[in-house]
């Protein structure tokens, strides 16, 4: 869990609110035998037909997080959540406004700016030819996009990285300054305790 699912939640948390300083998590096996894999499988596959065995990853996280700039983190993960289809989101709340995204409405992200705290309004910001590479997939605002073509645009990016010599999106340091969150992310399910991420 923590080297998958969670390994995203930290990789967009560093990129939308800077580097994380330390950390606190539970983790839980809620299901602790399960059948084995009897054969090659898909990613959302459930095994089938093995014999069981005890499972030795955890099935869900709840973590804190604390980052260099002071912001307060809640990231959870679950591979077991029942009805929650691909769930994955962010919702950022700070001073004057508010901005909030879910991976199954890619396109769209609700935006609250303003004065008024509670009262304001929430208005959704639908993508559109003038947002990153959207005009190579879609000819007007609000038409949906798909995983498939976030892929597309990633295998771009890598590709003329290799051409140019220039990251063109996550770099081998982001992988590593990640790696290291969820590193303390492991430590603190086992002692409990806030843990310190270990310096860039």
């Amino acid at each position: 869990m923590l080297g998958d699912l969670a390994s995203h939640g930290v990789d967009l948390v560093r990129f939308l609110l800077g580097e994380v300083d330390e950390v606190i998590a539970d983790t839980a096996i809620f299901i602790g035998r399960r059948p084995r894999p009897a054969g090659v499988g898909s990613h959302y596959a459930l095994a089938e037909g093995g014999p069981a065995g005890e499972v030795e990853n955890e099935d869900y996280v709840c973590s804190m997080l604390r980052t260099a700039a002071g912001a307060r983190v809640v990231l959870e993960a679950s591979r077991v959540a029942v009805g929650d289809q691909n769930n994955y989101g962010l919702e950022i709340h700070a001073t004057k406004g508010l901005v909030r995204w879910d991976f199954r409405r890619m396109g769209e992200l609700e935006v609250s700016t303003g004065d008024s705290y509670a009262s304001q309004p929430v208005t959704t910001v639908f993508a559109g030819p003038g947002h990153g590479d959207y005009a190579a997939f879609q000819p007007g605002a609000a038409l949906a996009m798909s995983y498939d073509d976030l892929k597309v645009i990633e295998a771009a990016g890598f590709f003329a990285s290799i051409a140019d010599g220039k990251p063109h999106g996550a770099t081998v340091e982001d992988a590593v300054a990640s790696a290291q969150v969820l590193e303390a992310m492991t430590q603190s399910a086992k002692t409990g305790r806030w843990t310190l991420v270990r310096a860039q």
